[in-house]
């Protein structure tokens, strides 16, 4: 077996095997019991399992054990696809490559495709099926109506279904008090119809995961900023459609957070076992959990206030204060809060340790979600607001609308000129203050009108139904490598490839939607117990497995073979299990149904199925035991001949490290001539050349199972890898030409400009981010020994100024000068020998050393005559023969091939012996590589000290934002006191004057604690007062107008405390007064 190829079960982690040994046990149960079922011509169970709608399990029903297996086994089939697609594909990953023209391309092509798929919203769904996303349960059928109480025959009301728009408001005199009061009778609206409605959310979700996914896709860094106010928005409505949910039904049962937990965290909980993986590195993930908890406890403590008009606010209001303090304030309350549950110790996801991954992520979005509860708390409002300005003539309508419209333009423009136009760290620190400002603009534009709400488009919608999914599965089959690199099954064609793996990575990940739909029906029923129960089984099922995992490991057995062997014991043990327990209740049904479509199987096997045959008992383990065994050798035949998961280099790719050549790259097409125009103002060119003008090196393809996946090693990559290491070149102007390379390859962009007034030859010594990188002039053999000889004793102090690594090349100038008589040979031979036993104890002393063998020799350029009487290309191809016999290449560690990057390129040298400067980059990048495997991997000489919680803490905007939450709160407006700019031009529009209206028809719909009228007019809602009823009056003067709201809105006098009943309400919230209020009901 060639070096750095590993078996399945070796390059497999510990929770891999476990999850393998679960789902192999699953796996063969299932096509047990497939088979058993089919054999007796009974296929009622295939059929259950195949119906998309789920039913609780029944642990004494034979089909509801079948369906749950065969979800199962579907589920462990895609992880273990997965898997493979990670750390054994079919071909080597493939690199990101950024291409601006391609990028904004596809995004505009299927934005504007989806255009060609807009429906109207009640057509694309009538009936819509509970517990599908996040958003399900948002607030979609409130202000269908308004309210109004104790108010004469003229201003009474009527409820009824008539979607049309008066566009009539009144005034006249009405209560007891002689108030006036003005009326706009607002349409009622559809749930699909309303604000922010269901289909539009999937529309905005599906748009943003979209461009989220192409961000990936192509690592388009210059979209940062985009992609992380789309964040916010996705964490924004975790806020909304939770507190929307819990505000309608009221459900805070176990049930209901156990649910919500499975959605969110089942498919990552089962990744980061299958893949070995961590939970940070899925951040999403645990972001929405977080943040659902938030939204949880804040409206299951002091649910009692949650239908009181500002018991609710204040309650807001006390979460915003202290999100405050933990988030904007560096108080230490963060570090309290999470440090006994996060650890700051580097990890996958998590290079600055979960604590600190932890504050940075959720910092970034710590608003947000908040921010969505305050919308959800004045949704009714909101959409009541519209429909009022929408109630109204034309030009009235379009002021109020359009001042706001253009108050919200103008925030966002200043947003984007401003902080939105920083660099990502900069951006970063800002999001969480700013990020909600084109949130709340693109809410109020997108709903501006009745058709735009009615309206969506479908394509986005279907993309938007599998948002979690999606995001999860990137990491594995659309990407790889954490989302790193590409998936290739089509390599050379990656336009294609992208298409044919898209198609599967969307294939997947809707089946994985519906799955984990499915099982959760299954285990997690609204029942307490069950789902205790289900989960414990589950846990339970996972650490057996675990446990069995850690045993066969500790005692070397961890192979493919003894997994196959449990999963098949297992497997047996579950099949008989079931039928012991369910079978003959299952038979004796089989018996009483009256199935036609089995009479043709049952006839084939005449009465033989009647009765327990040998071959309906062993058929079913021998399938079962086959399934397993395909499953098996499929998964040690991608680890064979497979490519690997993206790694460090091996040591037995050195062979293939030199194997590559130039090609020629079209400098003419219109990708690089519509970058030139972008970036660089150019309409066309003028040398390029349409068969090539440009030239790049590139490594021959290697068979996926050598493991050896030869990249361009970054500056950011070798700054990493090369951190507080100390790389000696050694030799002749060849060698010094590779020194320079090299160190541009580090990012020291000068090293080897051209400087005719310097010393030729001399040291030279550079340092880049913590790298020293030094050239010491050794021209010919004897001098290179010398320093070689300084090195080794240097090596053996074990101390600072050793090298890790020394590259060392020569030949050209000891045949130049010193290779005319037999004395200068046999000197030469015995500096060669003594250079190579130096190089072998540098070795020794832990010290790897790399021959750079001599370049091609361009015979036509050399420019003095003893250059071409003694160093020409054939001169220089004896040189390399005697150091070869002398056995230089087979001390050291490794060789890298002058002329296998310089002889395609010899027509460029200028002086016969020295090349342009790309040229040495090849060979820069060949040396690059192979220090994977020549400089392992060390521990950091620097202890590493995790950034601390709180660096990010801005109590100044932090003060801004609670501000802003109290004028959403208290002003009644999601769009933060912009609505209240309509009132500048509309009468009966203010937010705060539609509370009751807005509410009161909600709460009655929905069976909600009522809002309850006081005698002056105003509202009481404290919990005392939520048994009274609502006194309800027809309207008489409107009874022509086919079911019509009107909306009283109050004019309140000059000299009247307004705020006094606003005071006897929050009294009577904290403990006050409450038979004051009381007196003051009718």
């Amino acid at each position: 077996m060639m070096e750095g190829r590993l078996s399945a079960a070796d390059a497999a982690p510990l929770s891999t095997i476990a999850t393998a040994m679960l789902f192999g046990t699953v796996t063969f149960a299932t096509a047990a019991l497939a088979t058993r079922t089919w054999l007796t011509g009974d296929s009622r169970a295939i059929m259950t399992a195949m119906n998309p709608k789920s039913h609780p399990l029944d642990m004494s029903s034979f089909t509801s054990i079948y369906a749950l297996l065969h979800h199962s086994t579907i589920l462990g089939l895609i992880l273990f696809f997965a898997y493979i697609c990670e750390n054994h594909p079919p071909f080597p990953h493939g690199e990101k490559s950024y291409d601006r023209d391609e990028f904004f391309f596809l995004t505009a092509l299927v934005i504007i495709l989806s255009f060609y798929t807009v429906r109207k919203n009640d057509s694309v769904n009538q009936v819509r099926k509970g517990g599908e996303s996040t958003l399900e349960n948002k607030l979609q059928t409130i202000s269908e109506g308004s309210a109004s109480s104790n108010l004469n025959a003229k201003s009474a009301i009527s409820l009824g279904n008539d979607d049309s728009t008066i566009s009539t408001f009144t005034t006249g005199t009405y209560g007891t008090n002689g108030t006036k009061a003005t009326f706009i009778h607002a349409a009622e609206t559809k749930a699909c119809d309303d604000v922010l409605n269901r289909d539009q959310t999937e529309e905005w979700k599906g748009w943003m995961q979209f461009v989220f996914l192409m961000y990936h896709y192509y690592h388009a860094e210059e979209v940062y900023n985009s992609i992380r106010v789309m964040i916010t928005c996705y964490v924004w409505m975790t806020g909304f459609g939770n507190f929307s949910f819990f505000y309608l039904k009221g459900d805070y049962s176990l049930v209901r957070v156990l649910q919500m937990l499975w959605r969110l965290n089942f498919l990552v909980v089962f990744l980061c076992l299958s893949q070995g993986t961590t939970y940070i590195l899925y951040y999403i993930c645990p972001l929405h959990t977080y943040f659902f908890l938030m939204v949880y406890f804040t409206m299951s403590v002091g649910r009692h206030l949650n239908y009181s008009k500002y018991g609710l606010r204040l309650k807001l209001a006390f979460v915003a204060l202290l999100i405050y303090l933990v988030w904007d304030v560096d108080s230490g309350l963060f570090r309290m809060m999470h440090f006994p549950f996060l650890g700051q110790k580097p990890k996958l996801g998590a290079t600055n340790g979960s604590l600190w991954e932890w504050y940075f992520r959720s910092t970034l979005d710590h608003w947000s979600t908040f921010l969505g509860m305050i919308f959800a708390a004045n949704f009714p409002i909101t959409s009541l607001f519209y429909r009022k300005l929408e109630a109204l003539p034309p030009v009235q309508c379009w002021l109020g609308k359009g001042v706001i419209a253009l108050a919200l333009i103008a925030v966002t423009v200043v947003w984007v000129i401003g902080p939105f136009s920083h660099d990502k760290f900069t951006y970063n620190a800002t999001n969480a203050y700013f990020g909600f400002i084109p949130l709340i603009t693109y809410i109020y534009l997108r709903n501006l009108t009745p058709t735009l709400r009615n309206y969506s488009l479908n394509l986005l919608h279907e993309i938007g139904k599998t948002t979690l999914e999606t995001y999860l599965m990137q990491h594995h089959i659309w990407l790889t490598s954490s989302a790193k690199s590409i998936l290739t099954l089509i390599p050379g064609y990656p336009k294609v490839n992208m298409l044919f793996v898209t198609l599967i990575y969307f294939y997947t990940s809707r089946r994985l939607y519906k799955l984990t739909l499915y099982l959760r029906g299954i285990l997690l029923p609204d029942n307490t117990r069950k789902c205790i129960v289900s989960l414990g089984a589950l846990a339970s099922s996972i650490g057996v497995f675990y446990t069995v995992a850690f045993l066969l490991e500790s005692s070397g057995f961890a192979t493919l073979t003894a997994v196959a062997i449990v999963s098949v014991v297992c497997g047996m043990l579950l099949y008989q299990t079931i039928m012991d327990s369910t079978w003959e209740l299952y038979q004796s049904a089989s018996k009483e149904s009256k199935d036609e479509g089995s009479s043709v199987m049952k006839s084939m096997f005449n009465d033989q199925l009647n009765i327990d045959s040998p071959v309906a008992r062993l058929s079913p383990l021998i399938i079962g035991s086959m399934v397993v065994l395909i499953v098996g050798i499929s998964w040690h035949g991608m680890a064979i001949a497979g490519a690997s998961k993206i790694g460090p280099l091996h040591a037995g790719c050195d062979a293939l490290a030199n194997k590559g050549r130039w090609i020629p790259v079209d400098g003419c097409n219109e990708d690089a001539l519509g970058a030139a125009h972008r970036d660089n103002g150019i309409s066309s060119f003028a040398t390029c050349n349409p068969a090539g003008g440009a030239y790049t090196w590139g490594w021959e393809t290697s068979p996926s199972s050598t493991h050896c996946r030869f990249t361009q090693r970054s500056v950011k990559q070798l700054t990493k890898s090369l951190k507080h290491r100390r790389i000696a070149f050694v030799g002749d102007s060849m060698t010094r030409n590779l020194y320079h390379a090299f160190c541009r390859q580090l990012g020291i962009e000068d090293a080897g400009q051209y400087d005719a007034t310097g010393p030729k030859h001399q040291d030279i010594a550079r340092t880049k981010d913590k790298t020293g990188v030094e050239f010491k002039w050794a021209p010919l053999a004897m001098d290179q020994l010398s320093t070689i000889k300084d090195i080794v004793e240097s090596s053996k102090a074990q101390d600072a100024a050793k090298f890790d690594v020394v590259v060392v090349g020569g030949g050209a100038w000891d045949r130049l000068h010193l290779f005319s008589s037999d004395s200068d040979k046999q000197s030469l031979q015995n500096n060669i020998s003594g250079l190579k036993q130096e190089m072998i104890l540098l070795q020794q002393n832990g010290v790897p050393v790399v021959w750079a063998t001599p370049t091609t020799i361009n015979n036509l350029a050399l420019n003095t005559p003893e250059k071409r009487d003694h160093m020409t290309e054939e001169d220089m191809a004896d040189m390399r023969v005697i150091y070869e016999r002398a056995g230089i290449s087979s001390s050291v560690s490794f060789v890298i091939d002058g002329p296998s990057f310089s002889k395609e390129r010899v027509a460029e040298s200028y002086d016969g012996v020295h090349y342009p400067q790309y040229v040495y980059d090849a060979g820069a990048q060949i040396l690059a590589n192979s220090l994977d495997w020549l400089l392992p991997l060390k521990e950091d000489s620097e202890p590493f000290t995790a950034p601390e919680p709180g660096k990010m803490a801005n109590p100044f905007l932090g003060l801004m934002m609670l501000c802003l939450s109290f004028i959403g709160l208290m002003f009644f407006d999601g769009f933060f006191g912009f609505s209240y700019l309509a009132s500048l031009f509309v009468k009966g529009v203010l937010p705060s004057d539609l509370y009751y209206e807005a509410f009161t028809v909600l709460h009655e719909k929905m069976k909600l604690p009522p809002i309850t009228f006081s005698s002056n007019g105003s509202v009481a809602t404290n919990a005392t007062l939520f048994s009274a009823s609502t006194n309800w009056t027809k309207n008489t003067s409107y009874s022509k107008t086919n079911n019509i709201i009107s909306s009283p809105v109050r004019r309140r006098s000059p000299g009247k405390d307004v705020e006094s009943s606003v005071d006897e309400e929050i009294a009577a919230l904290l403990g006050g007064n409450n038979g004051t209020e009381m007196k003051r009901m009718n």
